[in-house]
């Protein structure tokens, strides 16, 4: 990523997460207290501590300045805020706390301008960058889990299955990231040989369509294709979270709509045991995190 390219990244990623949020207001912006997600409006201001505590604050002794809002580490720094807690803090309002968000990425494009060659600074920048793309990606399941609507209104239909699996030789490759290449994160470190027998892969993910086989051939009431962890974790399910029986006949909510299951676009919201019992089912297994990269 050249340093070139990175305030305009910068901006490209504020304007996706104010067009995954612009839409809410009141009760919206915290929602019920959930263990998998976040008040709206608690995630907005932590994405501008993040960004500033890494750009703008650290020091190269690894002590910290002052934050541009009073008392911003007592309310976003997630690591030594509990989550449960999130709910209940004295935030700044909606229009404050999009202030704190301009103020600190305005100073961070200027800081940009004038260090563009300051690599220590410049991986911090990138870091913020992509901490911000995956609270992106949170505003998306958020809006999901919440029953809000589709920021982007999208309808984009699937293609079908792709049949057939894919032949991998096997051999031996560098897993991870080499020193001294660049941007990497911490689970990244460091890159070392791993050795994989030969394999076949599926061409394409699993559809709507061949999931729903599983599911009604009473694949989550049959006990043989699951693993214990998996049929205590699944209760009463009967299907994937988010799809639902009428008459006979499957459909899904998709954020705030119940619309028809997409036989042809991949199956989506299903954990590790659903996933398991599924190959289980299909004669198949999961792939591993070495076959899969």
């Amino acid at each position: 990523m050249s340093p070139e390219s990175l305030p305009q990244q910068l901006r490209d990623a504020r304007r996706r997460t104010r067009l995954l949020t612009r839409d809410l207001e009141g009760p919206q912006l915290f929602g019920p207290k959930l263990a998998i997600v976040n008040p709206v409006l608690w995630e907005l201001g932590h994405v501008a501590w993040f960004q500033e505590y890494w750009c703008l604050r650290l020091r190269s002794d690894e002590s910290l300045s002052e934050s541009v809002l009073g008392g911003a580490d007592a309310l976003y720094d997630s690591a030594k805020v509990a989550h449960d807690t999130r709910w209940d803090l004295p935030l700044p309002d909606l229009s404050a706390t999009l202030e704190f968000q301009d103020r600190v990425l305005d100073r961070v494009l200027a800081r940009l301008e004038r260090e563009p060659d300051n690599e220590w600074f410049l991986y911090f920048v990138q870091l913020a960058l992509f901490h911000e793309d995956m609270h992106a990606e949170a505003f998306h399941y958020t809006r999901q889990t919440l029953g809000y609507a589709d920021p982007l209104d999208r309808n984009d239909p699937g293609e079908g299955a792709v049949e057939g699996d894919v032949e991998v030789p096997g051999g031996e490759f560098l897993l991870g990231a080499a020193r001294n290449s660049g941007f990497h994160f911490d689970n990244e470190k460091w890159a070392h040989r791993v050795e994989l027998k030969p394999f076949h892969i599926a061409r394409a993910p699993v559809t709507n369509s061949q999931f729903l086989e599983f599911v009604r051939d009473d694949g989550y009431r049959r006990r043989d294709l699951w693993s214990p962890e998996g049929w205590n974790w699944k209760d009463q399910a009967r299907g994937p979270r988010y799809w639902i029986e009428r008459d006979g006949e499957w459909r899904e909510r998709r954020f705030d709509e119940e619309v028809p299951l997409d036989g042809d676009l991949p199956v989506m919201h299903v954990n590790w045991h659903e996933a398991n019992a599924f190959c289980r089912y299909s004669g198949r297994r999961l792939p591993s995190e070495a076959e899969w990269r």
